[in-house]
């Protein structure tokens, strides 16, 4: 980090934490001020990660009030942005009662519906071909860790992402997960540097690999939360994008040596893979019971 900027944007705040999470390019630490307010630094060696999260700081997160940070300074040219600190721990955290979790689920759910409702959404027409495309860049290196059978389902979906129509695109967080939900009395979520306008329906993809799809009771309360379900075009983006995200972090996470993201990815794809063609867990409504 740059030291004459964080003296210039911090003054004599002193660091009470670090919340850097290791193997990232990212560093975030936790500041206190003069008059004891809480502030965040987070610096970002990739410069897409930090433009994406200014961005998201300066044009989304102010209709979200105390629920998200709140953007207090930025260098671009140290790739800096203080914010105020959200209350709160990680959802993640948490020992709750099914009762406390359904709750805060349903918070969660609230709270990612105002997201995306904080601008008007736009078209992107061109989006699961260039989808695809990224997704086969980070392919040119190895698929090793990928059996035959998971490339073999790779390829279709990759088909099917390429001959996906236009898309709707609305503010996306992408990584709403319960890492980056924080809980107090309500909800907050942290962490925009991969938020952007994304096709609509991806941002429920993390949270419903890596925890809803385990839970029936939590995804009823998250939609509740949210406002609706996801409608049958999403569910068919989820289905699809389910497979290639998941392909495209084992191989990256087990190139940069990841293991913790690449053995998450690895399970997310392998129970996509032995559902193809049917929808991945969890992406797909929960039948409902059936008249007698």
């Amino acid at each position: 980090m740059n030291s004459a900027a964080i003296a210039r944007m911090t003054g004599s705040a002193e660091v009470v934490a670090d919340h850097s999470w290791p193997g990232t390019p990212t560093t975030a630490l936790r500041l206190r001020a003069t008059d004891g307010r809480h502030m965040i630094l987070k610096g970002n060696t990739s410069t897409d990660s930090f433009q994406r999260e200014h961005t998201a700081l300066s044009r989304w997160a102010p209709a979200l009030g105390p629920s998200a940070p709140q953007l207090l300074d930025a260098d671009e040219d140290a790739q800096l942005l203080l914010m105020t600190a959200v209350a709160g721990r990680p959802l993640r955290s948490f020992t709750l009662t099914p009762r406390q979790e359904r709750h805060a689920y349903g918070q969660a759910g609230a709270l990612l519906a105002r997201f995306h409702h904080t601008a008007p959404r736009t078209a992107l027409p061109s989006f699961g071909p260039d989808r695809a495309a990224y997704i086969r860049s980070q392919m040119t290196d190895s698929t090793s860790p990928l059996t035959g059978t998971d490339l073999t389902v790779l390829d279709e979906a990759l088909h099917l992402l390429e001959t996906l129509p236009p898309q709707q695109a609305q503010p996306s967080h992408l990584d709403f997960t319960s890492r980056n939900i924080l809980w107090d009395t309500e909800a907050g979520v942290i962490d925009f540097e991969t938020s952007r306008y994304e096709a609509v329906g991806r941002d429920f993809l993390r949270i419903t690999q890596r925890t809803l799809h385990h839970r029936p009771d939590l995804r009823t309360a998250f939609y509740q939360g949210y406002g609706r379900e996801p409608d049958q075009a999403e569910r068919e983006l989820m289905r699809i994008c389910t497979v290639t995200d998941a392909a495209a972090i084992v191989i990256t996470a087990t190139a940069r040596g990841l293991h913790t993201f690449a053995t998450e990815a690895r399970h997310i794809l392998t129970a996509a893979v032995r559902s193809w063609p049917d929808p991945a867990p969890g992406t797909a409504l929960p039948h409902g019971r059936r008249p007698l």
